[in-house]
């Protein structure tokens, strides 16, 4: 099996980093309707008093869709958030995605699932769309306190495992040998290892023997409701979306965002080998959805899927051009182009190894359609030539 353990968006994992403080918003928009679509509403008047009335307040929960709430939850990545998804029913509840294990982040979810009046013993299912931590770092913390079915994809299931479970410092150092040859220079890529037992506190996973693995077109029952799970492949080998056919409630995580492409990178020997292709052909694949509203990993939801699926492909040509263009001039390798396409953007080595990777994803595409070629110096390099 190949998969990409490769990485996450925002940079190198440290739970040092000390987390920007929550900005909360205030709703917006004249109709219910309008709400849902512009993703911005917060529970309040009639609702908020009758939370009050209960006990429970500083509700910040946007009911986004039916019977679905968003979490904005702080990451100490430069994303600065990421989304949860709370879907309610009459039997209890579900995620999609559970944020990562901080105290911030934990403080907040856990106080945001009691204003809502959620008790973890009523949590029937986890559904996990990638193995990034970011999206998976509560999962085996929330699986321990409430044994609620957990499911995901399983070629990132496995990369899960073996990145949050095992082989951690394999994982790291085989990561960084991959970049080498392709121009990265050799100091560090990542920071020194993490403690395991912190790394296990801020990123806790369930074991294998807890997951039920789900398949591309699979339907999936949450809570009496139907769901098409969407294996959709690009930014995470195993990245899967869920969607909603009875209202068209499409769950992206992070294959489709709304002001942002996500990070498509190649970032290791045991990865898919095309993850420019794959993220692509798995764009193809939603763009036609009837989707009325769709529900991101990052940033506020949003109504025109084909509208952002055809600005993600259009940058992603315009970014080969731009490649071709280059190589045009002379055979480089990827780290001297990122250098170029990125230029002073770029602040620390971990941003630098995105770039790299994500250059390197392009120049894979480029050579499975037969645009480019790779050359192999004397000293070890990989060059990449047009043809």
């Amino acid at each position: 099996m190949r998969y990409n353990i490769g990485m996450y968006e925002g940079g190198a994992f440290s739970p040092f980093v000390r987390l920007r403080q929550r900005q909360s918003k205030a709703g917006k928009g004249p109709g219910l309707a309008d709400r849902f679509l512009a993703g911005k509403r917060r529970i309040k008047g009639e609702e908020k008093e009758t939370l009050s009335r209960k006990g429970l307040h500083s509700v910040m929960a946007d009911l986004v869709a039916e019977n679905v709430y968003r979490l904005c939850v702080p990451i100490p990545f430069p994303l600065r958030t990421v989304n949860v998804y709370v879907l309610v029913g009459p039997a209890g509840w579900a995620l999609f995605d559970t944020a990562i294990g901080t105290e911030e982040a934990r403080t907040l979810i856990y106080e945001e699932l009691q204003g809502l009046g959620l008790k973890l013993e009523e949590l029937r299912a986890i559904v996990l769309s990638h193995m990034h931590p970011d999206h998976v770092g509560l999962s085996g913390e929330l699986y321990e306190r409430s044994r609620a079915a957990v499911y995901m994809h399983p070629i990132d299931e496995a990369a899960l495992q073996l990145f949050w479970n095992s082989a951690q410092a394999r994982t790291f150092a085989q990561t960084n040998q991959f970049f080498v040859p392709h121009g990265m220079p050799r100091e560090p890529l990542y920071p020194p290892q993490v403690p395991r037992e912190v790394m296990r506190k801020v990123v806790g996973v369930p074991a294998h023997e807890a997951f039920t693995l789900l398949e591309d077109g699979q339907q999936l029952e949450l809570l009496g409701e139907r769901y098409e799970v969407l294996w959709t492949p690009g930014h995470a080998d195993g990245h899967i979306c869920l969607y909603r056919p009875r209202d068209g409630v499409f769950l992206a995580a992070d294959h489709v965002l709304p002001r942002i492409t996500p990070n498509v990178g190649l970032y290791s020997a045991q990865a898919r080998e095309n993850p420019l292709g794959d993220f692509l052909s798995s764009l193809r694949k939603v763009e036609n959805l009837p989707a009325s509203i769709v529900l991101p990993g990052h940033g506020e939801p949003f109504a025109d899927l084909a509208l952002r699926v055809r600005e993600l492909i259009e940058h992603h040509d315009q970014r080969e051009q731009e490649i071709f263009a280059l190589l045009a001039q002379h055979p480089q390798h990827a780290y001297q182009l990122a250098k170029q396409l990125f230029s002073a953007r770029l602040k620390s080595q971990d941003a630098w190894r995105m770039a790299v990777a994500e250059t390197l994803s392009h120049l894979e595409y480029m050579r499975y359609a037969g645009q480019v070629r790779q050359q192999h110096t004397s000293d070890g390099l990989i060059l990449y030539a047009a043809l």
